[in-house]
């Protein structure tokens, strides 16, 4: 039988692991590190808005680095060289909510970043005349309904009073804007903004059983969101869920490719630390989703070698072995695992 080490880290070492595992989590590989950063816009239906101002600057409205406007399709690029934690990207177009973009460290390796800008809705306007025939109510492009209007409107004034809450220190104003947004969220469950805001706020509190929730509402209303996607990932690989973390790197990964090389890392990670729960569902992730699983099933084996799970181990080691080429070092390894196996 293999021996496996199995006594757990010290607590607090296991600790500052994991919060290391969560800061690195988007760390620059050299190989995946974009050469460019392409940006959409979208209003909250989904469609490009155009004419967007779009600014990259340090932190805190200071000097800008590089502007754009989006094209028709609602486009616009940035040098991957740019792309720094500490700066934001701020855009504006009249009609809309000014949208701040801070930049950290889950950026450095995107190729895209999708952002959605919400209409401004004047608390004292009166609702246009419709010119033409009113479309399907499941039309996309539908006339924004009662309940979308009082939603953006809660959620224009919560974002704001979130943000001055923030800069001027007034917790009274945070919580108040919080209730705000998950009012705006419940008044319209397929606005997908309130939710969004919520699960960075929640990111941003560490608060992650929150945070994984807020995602699956992002999921909810859009399965591709890539934000939504890799908040709900994180979020399971801090509180070690070990029986969702396979599926939401899978998910991933597909999602995001370059992720990978996170995804591996966190799995390594776990596999040191004796998390062997958690280091077999993200082997098991990566087995389906790398173009060469070798190591992957080499590593799933000796999870399940460790929880006494016999079948999945046999299942890894001849996956391993079949995919193996000739001269691989630890073949030996596995051969006599698989004849120990009961």
């Amino acid at each position: 039988m293999l021996a496996v080490h199995r006594n757990p880290l010290p607590p607090a070492i296991l600790v500052t692991a994991i919060s290391a595992l969560v800061v690195a989590a988007w760390g620059v590989p050299a190989a995946a590190q974009p050469e460019g950063v392409q940006g959409v816009v979208t209003d909250g239906d989904g469609r490009p808005v155009a004419g967007v101002e779009v600014v990259l600057r340090e932190a805190g409205g200071g000097d800008v680095v590089e502007r754009h406007t989006t094209d028709r399709e609602g486009a616009f690029a940035i040098g991957a060289g740019e792309i720094r934690p500490g700066r934001e990207l701020t855009l504006h177009l009249d009609g809309f909510e000014d949208v701040v973009l801070a930049i950290g460290p889950q950026h450095l390796v995107v190729s895209r970043i999708e952002l959605t800008m919400t209409r401004s809705v004047r608390m004292d306007a009166e609702p246009a005349a419709p010119s033409e025939p009113r479309e399907p109510a499941e039309s996309r492009y539908a006339p924004m309904s009662k309940q979308r209007e009082r939603a953006i409107r809660l959620y224009n004034s919560a974002v704001k009073q979130y943000d001055d809450g923030v800069r001027k220190n007034i917790e009274e104003d945070v919580l108040e804007a919080e209730t705000k947004l998950r009012e705006a969220a419940s008044l319209d469950p397929t606005f997908a903004e309130p939710h969004r805001v919520l699960a960075r706020i929640a990111v941003k509190n560490q608060n992650w059983a929150e945070a994984s929730r807020y995602a699956e509402d992002i999921l909810r209303i859009d399965p591709n969101d890539i934000e939504g996607i890799r908040t709900l990932y994180l979020s399971l690989v801090v509180l070690r869920h070990h029986l969702r973390v396979g599926d939401a790197a899978v998910r991933l990964a597909e999602a995001e490719p370059s992720t990978m090389t996170s995804i591996e890392e966190h799995a390594r990670t776990f596999f040191g630390n004796g998390v062997y729960l958690m280091a077999r569902e993200l082997y098991e992730a990566l087995a389906q989703v790398l173009e060469d699983p070798v190591t992957a099933y080499l590593n799933l084996g000796i999870c399940c070698v460790a929880l006494d799970d016999a079948e999945g181990a046999r299942a890894a080691f001849e996956s391993f072995l079949e995919l193996a080429p000739e001269d691989h070092p630890d073949i030996p390894m596995a051969r006599e695992q698989l004849e120990s196996l009961p």
